[in-house]
């Protein structure tokens, strides 16, 4: 064999055996993130922030650019106003349990805790 094609041959194998971890790496992140966006969406459908319809839509276009994520967070957060979120009290009672819809929905292990650290 030609000792020029040799050479290549050789270094076309220590770049795949190089870039390779790196690909499968990044190929388990995408399949994970699409498991997890799968999931999501399963919640927001349920939720009724998306429609049961648009669920497969939602998965595809997360997953071809992860950053829409972050255009949907900006949509949700711009239909979430004070008003939904609870009012304003002057004293906090600690033992008496939240009826705050915010801590409900974001916290629901919270209920019922007296507020003391242990």
């Amino acid at each position: 064999m030609d000792q020029k094609v040799q050479q290549i041959l050789m270094k076309v194998a220590s770049y795949i055996a190089s870039t390779q971890p790196i690909i499968d790496k990044h190929n388990e992140e995408r399949i994970n993130f699409t498991k997890r966006a799968t999931q999501t969406a399963g919640v927001l459908a349920n939720r009724g922030i998306i429609g049961a319809n648009q669920v497969n839509t939602f998965i595809d276009k997360v997953a071809a650019d992860p950053t829409e994520i972050l255009g949907f967070v900006e949509k949700l957060a711009s239909i979430v106003s004070a008003d939904a979120l609870g009012s304003a009290v002057q004293t906090k009672a600690a033992s008496g349990g939240s009826t705050d819809p915010w801590e409900l929905a974001f916290f629901p292990g919270l209920r019922g805790n007296s507020g003391m650290v242990e």
